[in-house]
């Protein structure tokens, strides 16, 4: 009996034991339960919320008798009632159905005809290449001593030595493509400036053209007629020689430019019109300086008479042309 008491009292101290060591590594002991307190509204919130629930149930009525009250399944439809009447072919009548319909006059992505140049003026431009391609296959000769002896004295000396040039069938056809190359420079400049005449399309240009070299051949027939007054043949003749060599560079110069002119759009004819007038200011002045220095240098010439000349015969008829064609 004192056995058994002693080992239940040995088990109970070891009990006691084992709790308090699970307390000391950090057992937690659960927490207290926290108490909620109800808070009781006032009179005023609870009308603010009746208020708040009856506009609610209000608006959701509204909405249900309006816009979710099945309709009248006997109503007319307006709407179908009209397509009917438009898309219905009474007797198969498609002609009457179809004057329900007019075209419409006005479109928002209509298209503007592109405006083109006369395509005449492109082949014209293109026969005046292969006649100058003809002239310096068959006198090629002639032609390089043309264009050298514009920028040698001494080329320039030697044609005037033989005086043959001129009366040759290359200096002809020369003079032939010079004027139908300006004539074409002031067709599409008159183009261009929209410039209206008496005359239109391929018959102006012959007619600038024959312009051209009338003008141009009048000119040299008053120098030798005012060379022979004044008994300064030889003078005139010199100058008259650089007239020729001005007029054949010119050509060549302005057959490029003239394409140009043709096949780019109008908004760049400006800029070709001042680079054809850089090139006959350019051509004028080195032709001017050319002469006048052969003239004061080889022979004693008045300066006062070198002024009017170029002012009577080389100004003025440059100006009265432009006035003509009203540029």
């Amino acid at each position: 009996m004192v056995k058994r008491t002693f080992w239940l009292w040995l088990v109970g101290v070891l009990m006691q034991n084992f709790a308090f060591a699970q307390s000391d590594s950090g057992y937690v002991f659960p927490k207290q339960t926290q108490v909620k307190v109800r808070v009781q509204p006032d009179s005023s919130t609870i009308v603010n919320n009746q208020l708040r629930a009856d506009s609610v149930k209000h608006f959701q009525d509204s909405i249900s008798m309006v816009w979710l009250k099945a309709p009248d399944p006997n109503r007319p439809n307006l709407f179908l009632d009209s397509l009917l009447q438009l898309y219905t072919v009474d007797k198969f009548d498609f002609q009457a159905w179809a004057k329900k319909f007019p075209k419409k006059k006005s479109q928002i992505n209509i298209g503007k005809p592109r405006q083109t140049g006369a395509k005449w003026v492109v082949f014209t431009i293109l026969i005046l290449f292969l006649f100058f391609a003809i002239l310096k296959n068959a006198f090629s000769k002639e032609l390089n001593s043309i264009v050298e002896s514009f920028y040698s004295n001494r080329i320039l000396s030697q044609i005037n030595k033989e005086d043959m040039l001129f009366n040759s069938w290359p200096f002809l056809f020369l003079y032939l493509l010079f004027g139908l190359t300006i004539g074409m420079f002031l067709y599409l400049s008159g183009d261009y400036f929209q410039l209206t005449y008496s005359f239109s399309g391929f018959e102006w240009f012959l007619i600038l053209s024959a312009i051209i070299v009338g003008s141009f051949t009048l000119k040299i027939i008053v120098l030798r007629i005012l060379g022979f007054f004044f008994g300064i043949q030889k003078i005139v003749r010199e100058y008259i020689t650089i007239l020729y060599l001005s007029y054949f560079n010119a050509a060549l110069i302005f057959l490029p430019l003239i394409l140009a002119y043709s096949l780019t759009p109008a908004r760049y004819a400006g800029i070709y019109n001042y680079i054809a007038i850089f090139i006959v200011g350019l051509i004028v002045i080195f032709q001017f300086i050319r002469a006048g220095a052969n003239m004061l240098s080889n022979y004693r010439f008045s300066k006062t008479y070198l002024i009017i000349y170029l002012c009577a015969l080389e100004l003025c008829p440059l100006l009265i042309l432009i006035k003509a064609l009203r540029f």
